[in-house]
């Protein structure tokens, strides 16, 4: 049965889906037409759909395919806001370039083909299939003159879906990896670290408090030990000062982007940045700091003896014929629903298409410099790539959702 599900997939309808999504726009706050397109994907392929409307014109959106019972119920979840990039829908002959592709609307074509090749290869399935889009995981979050809807990001969407019942016994999570596993991520914490100074001298002022910042990173990481993760810290943005009049309002912010491990607690974090910054005005006594916290989220883990992972590990290794590569260190500093999921007792891994941040299409022609950056314009993910995790995808739902929900101990 498992040889027969792989001779299943369709190329050009995974580039076809490929294509729609890409040519739907939808930043953060505009993700509902998006989400009506996956809905009427998802009742093609015979599941119940349920919208959940998270706030005005924002819907999740949750399709279920039912099994005869018994079986354990594996959720496919992705998010369907993506930051904006003014690139055209482009298909080539190996690769799908498209707004919000990488990062990741790809994942669905690999979501929906893995259960359309489980139906055609006639497959019975004991347990329930739920694949879930959200809204709202791309990283931001209101502060300063940055309000509204386009600002509520940061895993609204799968708080929203895991708060009101939706819920499974594993999830899997299709963030681009390169096809590597992951096992839970670093969670974060955003700062604004505003900085007063005397008014000839606070942009350098500003900048003895960033340096002081950025040099406690070593010193966070000997704290910080983790087996798989390294968490990292970043000055992430800087405001200050009044531009139409130079040298008015001595006043600096610096946004801080510090990674945490698993169950670090914010308040501990806060206390100890400002503590750092207290260091830059002993050395300056004009130096004023004040740090505020205006984004957190926990991050998570689950061991490599859960059967979620034993499932994916065996799934890769009969697509591929070796066994899978864990994620970098760094790569898990990327923050997932992952972390939202799992706090319900959900154990949630990450193996998606395409190569993200941290990571390079070993395929890709062109400087990474040129696509692997926000604003760049080769966002792109490979065909193949996707009709391989497709392939592990279905092994995998294939294995989990035969398996009774009662043999399954959580470890």
């Amino acid at each position: 049965m498992r040889d027969k599900v792989l001779e299943q997939p369709d190329r050009e309808r995974l580039i076809e889906l490929a294509r729609n999504l890409a040519d739907i726009v939808s930043i953060t706050g505009e993700e509902k037409e998006v989400a009506e397109y996956l809905g009427g994907e998802l009742e093609k392929l015979g599941m119940e759909v349920k919208y959940q409307e998270v706030e005005e014109g924002r819907p999740n959106v949750i399709g279920t395919l039912k099994g005869s019972g018994g079986g354990a119920t594996l959720m496919f979840c992705a998010h369907m806001d993506h930051f904006d990039n003014p690139q055209e829908t482009v298909v080539t002959e190996d690769r799908v370039y498209g707004r919000g592709l990488v990062n990741m609307k790809c994942a669905f074509p690999c979501y929906i083909e893995a259960v359309e090749m489980l139906q055609k290869a006639g497959v019975a399935l004991k347990g329930d299939i739920i694949i879930s889009g959200v809204v709202g995981e791309i990283e931001k979050a209101q502060v300063g003159r940055f309000q509204g809807r386009t600002y509520r990001g940061a895993g609204v969407g799968a708080r929203h879906m895991m708060d009101h019942g939706v819920t499974a016994d594993m999830c899997i999570i299709g963030e681009p990896t390169g096809l590597h596993l992951q096992i839970g991520n670093a969670g974060l914490v955003w700062a604004k670290v505003t900085v007063e100074g005397k008014a000839e001298r606070f942009v350098l002022q500003a900048f003895r408090v960033a340096q002081a910042i950025q040099e406690w990173e070593k010193e966070y990481q000997r704290k910080y030990r983790h087996k798989f993760m390294l968490p990292t810290i970043q000055i992430g943005a800087v405001e200050g000062g009044n531009p139409f009049k130079p040298g008015t309002k001595p006043l600096t912010e610096l946004y801080v982007i510090l990674k945490t491990l698993p169950g670090t607690a914010p308040m501990e974090i806060q206390r100890e940045l400002e503590s750092v910054c207290a260091r830059a005005g002993r050395r300056d006594k004009e130096i004023r700091t004040r740090v505020e916290l205006y984004l957190t989220t926990d991050g998570y883990e689950i061991s490599r003896n859960e059967y979620l992972v034993k499932a994916m590990e065996k799934a890769h290794r009969e697509v591929f014929g070796r066994p899978v590569e864990y994620s970098s260190p760094k790569r898990y500093g990327i923050t997932s629903d992952g972390s939202r999921i799992a706090r319900y007792g959900v154990p949630a891994i990450t193996y998606g298409p395409g190569f993200g941040t941290h990571l390079v299409d070993p395929t890709e022609t062109r400087a990474p410099a040129e696509w692997d950056t926000p604003s760049g314009t080769r966002r792109g993910v490979g065909i193949d790539n996707m009709i391989n995790c497709a392939k592990v995808y279905a092994l995998a739902a294939l294995d989990i959702c035969n398996q009774r929900r009662e043999k399954l101990k959580r470890s």
